[in-house]
């Protein structure tokens, strides 16, 4: 330890502690009261100072201890700071703003609009700033134009799974109150006077973006040229959903998102190139440093690589980490370095500090740490092997290039692998193969011809670098195609609870430290791993259910029936992704009978006696054909769809005058609409729009305790256990069920707006989510099956 402290790694630590402490913070139910936060902190700070001389162990504590309750503090001010308003509920309105940002996408436009009006009906508690799709081949409207048009919004979506992306948290720290889309091409509005519009220096980058992306467009047409722009200026949504799918399959999707590679290739290219060109003049490199001339010029051409790319949030840490590492090098410091990784990594915590519980961020430094740590544990072991083997010149620099290209996709792809499990629960099982396949075209080709592109673009020369570009994303594009054919990602399903936890633990020192104590760090990634194989049985029956109740899936191992023919992409895709699921079932479409209600009109009621017991007896037949198929939805349009996995009669009434009947029938009833009840009458659990809105998507497990689920018989003094089956088995049946809720809390920030009654203008109270139901049947006597629970 005395060791690695004289090495300074102990510095290297502090970004992590800090790191920690923010994402304790964010990980609350409740937020930590800030008082406590700054005593805790000031009193380890003047722990920290007063045994600085102590024991390593001991000063290191007190020293971590400071830097977690100031991640902590960095947390709760990220917070208040930005103070984002979300809408509370769906709502159709006519918006008026100014656009923020703009981009084009597949079909259209999507505008970022700062919120100035809502009108029929006026929204009591508005987002200050929407996301907005616009569909059609209109001309757009400019940045820092006034724009107006009816428009749906709805709150960002909860996590579709329990532990899954919080796109409520993600739209809280980017400013975004609501999405949603325009009915209809938006129009150019006149805004007030008064209005606050964007700076001219936003409005001359914004604008700068526009012609640098419709130069590219009109030279690369088509796949070519939104891949182009998505690299150059940051306009990823007008790439098609193949070609992304493809990108993924094959580990390349990070060639799409700006960050640490495209800024260093960018800057790189730049910095070797000026270098070498101011080398070429003898007085000139005699007069000047050219080495730190090329790095102010290629500092400058960074930060207006950052104002073209759009200022993206992984564009920025790209910066920051860059910026640093020339500026090391102006004052003759090594530029590539664990040490100015860490003080990028402050930086961006004392900023940003919701970025550390990303996948952005954690992917990013992970890769980047575990290649200067690789590639210096490399130079160190191999320093005697290279000197002796130096008369072999030119076999060596190819065998040095060679082996450089395999080990840095192993190293980038081993390191950030587990963070992908753990975030996106998928694997690219040939990411290296893509990786070696398109990262030279990557760096050799397309990154050089579009930094020449810019370069020439002012003279209109562009054209035929953005050629060559276009020559070497088509061979990207073909790369990742050809690997998604061989197997592409799969699915690894959600990780273990503690997975990226414990990993982290281990990797932390694994990758930071440089003396033997390093490989204390393995045992915690192999028991990461090995939660894995403890992940606990699956074969459990689960009932999922979305957000917004469109979509009903019971899920048996690898399988999933749902309740929908084409299930929503967005919620379903995710579903399969996290429960690894490799067969989607469709419902049972049941021809409808004679009619008992009008399923068009939302307000029909079921006020004639016949009309009830028609509704009664149809349902009671959809129950019957789903008790002798357990595992299938059988469903009857707009009205109802039913399943009964294991016996437990699942029913989701897609018509709010069918509540009553479903509630009479089914033992779990999901609600699409609003009724006048929250409970149903016969004791049974319902599932209502207020119960969703406060929890988001739940999932009901499975676990028949106990009661009959198989009878005794005895002929002629031989006992036979029969099976009960269909109906017998729901009658004797005794089923625990537990519930979870993707929204685990409702008291942060992100999601208290799930809370607030826009009639009252107040935030009232949540609705009491039980932990588990006990359904039970009847014994051969008629009595209930289980005992009270």
């Amino acid at each position: 330890m005395e060791e690695e402290l004289a090495f300074g790694r102990a510095f290297l630590l502090a970004p992590v502690a800090i790191a920690a402490g923010a994402i304790w913070w964010f990980s609350r139910a409740e937020a930590p009261a800030f008082w406590a936060l700054m005593l805790y902190g000031t009193l380890f700070i003047i722990a920290a100072v007063l045994l600085r001389h102590a024991r390593a162990l001991i000063r290191l504590t007190t020293a971590a201890c400071a830097l977690f309750f100031a991640g902590a503090l960095f947390a709760a001010l990220q917070t208040d700071r930005l103070s984002t308003v979300m809408l509370d509920s769906p709502v159709v309105t006519h918006v008026t703003g100014i656009v923020a940002e703009r981009e084009k996408t597949t079909s259209g436009w999507r505008y970022v609009v700062d919120v100035s009006a809502t009108d029929d009906p006026v929204i009591h508690r508005p987002p200050q700033r929407v996301a907005l799709v616009a569909r059609g081949n209109k001309p757009p409207v400019a940045v820092g134009g006034g724009i107006s048009g009816l428009a749906r919004l709805s709150p960002p979506s909860a996590p579709a799974l329990p532990g899954l992306v919080d796109f409520g948290f993600l739209s809280y720290f980017d400013g975004i109150g609501a999405i949603g889309y325009f009915y209809g091409p938006p129009e150019p509005a006149a805004m007030a006077a008064n209005a606050p519009k964007p700076g001219a220096v936003m409005l001359a980058i914004a604008e700068l973006r526009e012609a640098i992306a419709a130069r590219i467009r009109a030279v690369l047409p088509g796949e070519s040229g939104a891949f182009a722009n998505a690299i150059i200026t940051g306009e990823r949504r007008a790439m098609g959903a193949e070609t992304l799918d493809a990108l993924r399959n094959a580990g390349l999707a990070h060639v799409i998102a700006i960050s640490g590679l495209h800024m260093a290739l960018a800057a790189g290219i730049f910095f070797t190139s000026l270098r070498l060109l101011l080398a070429l003049s003898v007085h000139g490199a005699e007069a000047f440093a050219t080495k730190k001339v090329a790095a102010i010029a290629a500092l400058a051409a960074a930060f207006f690589y950052l104002l073209v790319s759009g200022m993206q949030v992984s564009a920025q840490r790209a910066f920051l980490m860059l910026a640093i590492m020339l500026i090391a090098a102006l004052f003759d410091r090594p530029a590539i370095s664990l040490r100015n990784v860490a003080v990028s990594a402050l930086v961006i915590l004392a900023l940003s500090p919701s970025e550390a519980s990303g996948p952005g961020m954690q992917m990013s430094f992970a890769a980047t740490a575990a290649l200067i740590a690789g590639y210096s544990l490399w130079q160190r072991s191999g320093s005697r092997r290279h000197a002796e083997s130096r008369r072999n010149g030119v076999i060596r620099i190819l065998f040095l290039f060679a082996a450089g290209i395999v080990l840095t996709a192993l190293i980038g792809g081993l390191s950030t692998a587990p963070f992908a499990i753990a975030h996106f629960q998928r694997v690219a099982g040939y990411g290296l193969l893509g990786n070696l396949l398109a990262m030279p075209v990557i760096t050799f080709i397309v990154m050089p011809a579009g930094l020449a592109a810019m370069l020439t673009m002012p003279l209109g020369l562009h054209g035929p670098f953005l050629h060559v570009m276009g020559a070497g994303l088509d061979w990207v594009m073909a790369t990742a195609h050809w690997v998604k054919q061989l197997g592409g990602a799969f699915s690894t399903g959600k990780a273990p609870a503690g997975f990226l936890l414990l990993f982290t633990a281990g990797f932390v020192p694994f990758v930071l430290l440089r003396t033997r104590l390093r490989y204390v760090g393995v045992v915690p990634m192999l028991l990461a791993f090995g939660l894995f194989a403890r992940a606990g049985d699956h074969s459990a029956v689960r009932i999922l259910v979305s957000e917004d109740g469109d979509l009903v899936a019971i899920v048996r191992n690898t399988s999933a029936a749902v309740s929908d023919k084409r299930p929503p992409a967005f919620i379903y895709e995710q579903w399969q992704t996290a429960l690894a699921l490799e067969e989607t079932v469709p419902p049972i479409m049941v021809e409808p009978g004679e009619p008992f209600i009008d399923a068009t009109d939302r307000r029909a009621r079921l006020d004639d006696n016949a009309a009830w017991r028609r509704g009664r007896a149809e349902l009671a037949g959809l129950v019957s054909e789903a008790l002798l198929t357990p595992d299938r939805f059988y469903c009857k349009k707009d009205l109802w769809c039913v399943a009964a996995p294991d016996g437990l009669v699942v029913v989701q009434a897609l018509h709010p005058a069918l509540v009553g009947l479903a509630c009479d029938v089914g033992d779990i009833v999901i609600s699409l609409y609003r009724t006048g009840y929250q409970t149903c009458r016969s004791g049974r659990f319902l599932v209502t729009p207020q119960m969703r809105r406060e929890a988001g998507a739940i999932v009901f497990t499975l676990a028949p305790a106990f009661g009959l689920s198989e009878k005794a018989e005895v002929h002629d003094g031989i006992t036979t256990v029969r099976p009960l089956s269909g109906e017998g088995a729901r009658k004797h049946a005794c089923t625990v069920v537990t519930i979870a809720p993707s929204v685990t809390t409702l008291a942060r920030e992100w999601s208290r707006h799930r809370l607030y009654d826009w009639r009252s203008g107040d935030f009232r109270s949540p609705i009491a989510l039980p932990e588990r139901l006990v359904i039970s049947g009847s014994d051969e006597s008629g009595r209930p099956a289980c005992p009270e629970p």
